[in-house]
């Protein structure tokens, strides 16, 4: 089974950045936009995993979490990986950063703990909304940027996080919650 432990957001929160996007959006060049029932925010990407190993890991994440406070969040801005110059993926930022860095250094914890090898790659809080294969002119950058760069949304709480199968499709991965995890 392929998992990965994530938060979702907000519907609401999804669609104001959806609406923001739809004003823009032709003026863009192609991309692959992820689809709003598939976007979250991953803490661990545990690729394929057998399902005997559930239990183990729903136990050690579960305690790596129990002294990870819940909080408020909210997201905000926009840009790019690993950078607008050499786009490759278009995100929103979540914040406060440090608190999703602390779920994630959790998470990540708990996930080893059950004897699961993670990539070595840094966590940034964001919310990937789209990914480039060819790159885009710096206007599309700019144009892209300056309708979130003033994004901010609403703040909403951020007290659990969920452990995701994932199936591939040719329409896109079909994400379903297997264990929600809740936060101090």
């Amino acid at each position: 089974m392929r998992l990965f432990i994530a938060i979702s957001f907000p519907e609401q929160e999804l669609r104001a950045i959806s609406d923001r996007i739809a004003m823009v959006k032709s003026r863009l060049p192609p991309a692959a936009w992820v689809r709003p029932e598939t976007q979250h925010l991953t803490f661990a990407f545990l690729d394929e995993q057998p399902d005997s190993l559930l239990p183990t890991l729903a136990t050690c994440v579960e305690e790596s979490l129990a002294t990870v406070p819940r909080f408020v969040g909210h997201l905000q801005g926009s840009g790019f990986f690993p950078n607008a110059r050499h786009a490759r993926v278009g995100w929103v930022g979540a914040g406060p950063e440090e608190k999703f860095r602390a779920v994630a250094d959790a998470v990540r914890s708990g996930v080893r703990a059950a004897g699961v090898t993670l990539d070595r790659s840094d966590f940034r809080a964001h919310l990937t909304l789209f990914r480039i294969r060819d790159q885009w002119p710096p206007a599309c950058i700019e144009i892209f940027n300056g309708a979130l760069r003033d994004f901010k949304s609403d703040p909403f709480t951020v007290d659990a996080v969920t452990l995701f199968s994932s199936e591939l499709n040719p329409k896109g991965a079909i994400h379903t919650p297997q264990r929600k995890f809740a936060l101090a």
